[in-house]
């Protein structure tokens, strides 16, 4: 179709893996409040996904030039911030991940996603307009054990995962503990959305509405 080649369902499988055999304690442990010590950093998720009309007269190859078109505006707003951006998900579902280091990360991984949002709406003429922007941002935090090894905390891009499962059409959700980071930075819709965690209660998020 013309579009940008994506790594398989290889690393959704591995997660799905890596979840039966944590059990419930890898949920619980998402529930944990981001510790104190180690090296903040915001997790930045976003997922494009094509929702036809019902009377949508867009064949497979323009779909696919529509697609390319949303995923390259993604990238060259991401590049602006000079950070690491992996592309995950599959070729008619591409997720665009970034990790945005420093107690700052949430609010720049906001603009960002807001950014994003509109740009993949702008890269469509209103008659194609059948993409959109499913994201989320969590946080979490770096620190290096005594042997070297480095253990990160917050479980980001699991609990990222479940919310932009859970999140509507151009909508980017917050976690809570992203959300107080950068609540003097941003708008968001003040009800709080239940997200469902396995093995544990739901976790609330947060609809972002602007970056102030």
């Amino acid at each position: 179709m013309g579009v940008i080649r994506f790594p398989t369902e290889r690393r959704l499988q591995a997660a799905a893996r890596t979840q039966a055999e944590t059990g419930p304690a890898q949920a619980v442990a998402a529930q944990e409040p981001i510790p104190a010590t180690g090296q903040p950093f915001a997790f930045f998720s976003v997922e494009i996904r094509r929702l036809p009309r019902t009377e949508s007269r867009i064949d497979g190859e323009i779909a696919g030039r529509i697609l390319n078109r949303c995923v390259l505006s993604c990238l060259e707003i991401l590049s602006k911030e000079k950070i690491p951006v992996d592309l995950a998900g599959t070729v008619l579902r591409p997720i665009v991940e970034a990790t945005f280091q420093g107690g700052d990360g949430a609010v720049r991984a906001a603009r960002a996603g807001v950014a994003i949002r509109e740009a993949v709406a702008r890269v469509q003429r209103e008659v194609e307009l059948e993409f959109h922007a499913f994201g989320a941002i969590t946080v979490g935090s770096v620190s290096e054990s005594e042997g070297g090894v480095k253990l990160t905390s917050g479980a980001p891009e699991q609990v990222a995962a479940r919310l932009r499962e859970h999140a509507a059409p151009s909508q980017i959700l917050l976690s809570e503990p992203a959300w107080r980071t950068c609540e003097t930075e941003v708008e968001v819709d003040p009800s709080a959305i239940p997200v469902t965690m396995p093995g544990s209660e739901p976790l609330p998020a947060y609809s972002l509405a602007a970056v102030k």
